[in-house]
């Protein structure tokens, strides 16, 4: 398989000129750019987010949960061209841009994995989609399957108010719905409480609110 490349940032989040490999980027720390999304919505008239499982075969935080749809900028890419992208192939939708509410950037450090040091400044998008679980066409190289959570409960739960919190995980293909029961290690590792900020974003915006939406 041929190398995939990435454009070499600065200390800055700002590009260098320089390309570097993804095997490279990731041995060395080198920063590089991402997008992250996390989709929210209104199920029987609660505030409902939905967070994917990594797959098993995934280097980095394999079999975790993580926010909708998550990618690498490869070099030449921005966010209205790779998160599209992302969003299409992780999870078969397909999207405007001009839908995506952006929240970020974010200054992303992950070195939780043995051999793989992350350093990333994502692009942190929410995105309210009237979504049914069912219509999810899921990249399995990529995700294992997508798991349904209240928004109030993972609050609790990342605010460390409850210690697991169950919602709904599907695993695609036709399969049904099973709850999950999950705690916060489920989750990829972060130093920066991203979930709760996320979540609390997501809240404030199902609310109605439209000012201060900063990650």
């Amino acid at each position: 398989m041929a190398p995939e490349y990435f454009d070499l940032l600065d200390d800055t989040g700002k590009k260098t000129g320089r390309v570097i490999t993804r095997d490279e980027a990731h041995r060395t720390g080198a920063w590089h750019g991402a997008f992250h999304c996390l989709i929210i919505y209104r199920q029987n008239g609660v505030a409902t987010a939905l967070f994917q499982r990594r797959s098993s075969e995934k280097k980095v935080a394999p079999g975790k949960l993580d926010v909708s749809v998550g990618g690498h900028y490869v070099s030449g890419e921005e966010a209205r061209t790779a998160g599209l992208r992302e969003i299409r192939e992780e999870l078969g939708l397909d999207v405007r841009f001009e839908q995506l509410v952006p929240v970020g950037p974010r200054v992303c450090v992950y070195g939780f994995t043995p051999g793989v040091r992350e350093y990333e400044f994502q692009d942190v998008f929410l995105l309210p989609y009237p979504l049914n679980v069912q219509d999810l066409i899921l990249q399995k190289e990529e995700v294992d399957g997508v798991f349904v959570l209240d928004i109030d409960s993972g609050i609790r739960l990342f605010s460390g108010k409850e210690p697991h919190v169950t919602g709904m995980f599907f695993r695609g293909e036709g399969s049904p719905a099973e709850p999950l029961r999950a705690s916060s290690s489920d989750f990829v590792s972060c130093l920066d409480n991203y979930y709760l900020r996320i979540l609390l974003l997501a809240r404030k915006y199902l609310s109605g609110e439209r000012e201060l939406l900063v990650i």
